[in-house]
């Protein structure tokens, strides 16, 4: 679910290369393969960080739809493919009749996923500094 989300914003970041890195990589004979993988990525690297630490940040945020896909039972799980209850989902099923210290485990539950939300913006915001400062120095 998260993949047009990261898919839209990397072929965001490749975009925005300015068009002289293309046509300086054409000049030195370069395939399009190579061009792609020697020029426009490396350039555009922080901006393909940015957008998988945003498409993550959207996944930590799914709630029904995780929960439908990955089994809704509370256990740890034996393997990769076992079924699960995501943080999201519990806080979503279980707010509606929690008391006491139950209701404020799952109010400790958000604010778990607040800190590890606002962290991976944070990075994200600081890759995207980055680009930015390496652009100016590039162009």
């Amino acid at each position: 679910m998260i993949l047009p989300t990261i898919s839209l914003l990397m072929e965001s970041a490749l975009a925005e290369l300015p068009a002289s890195y293309r046509q300086a990589a054409a000049a030195l004979g370069l395939s399009p393969w190579a061009s792609l993988r020697r020029v426009l990525l490396p350039a555009a690297a922080p901006g393909l960080a940015s957008a998988v630490l945003l498409g993550s940040a959207r996944a930590i945020g799914e709630t029904m739809a995780v929960l439908m896909v990955s089994g809704n039972v509370v256990q740890l799980p034996g393997n990769l493919f076992a079924p699960v209850r995501t943080l999201t989902a519990n806080i979503a099923l279980e707010l509606g009749y929690a008391l006491d210290l139950h209701r404020s485990a799952l109010f400790v539950g958000g604010l778990v996923l607040l800190v590890l939300v606002a962290a991976l913006v944070a990075v994200a915001e600081g890759l995207a500094a980055t680009s930015q400062a390496g652009g100016r120095a590039h162009g």
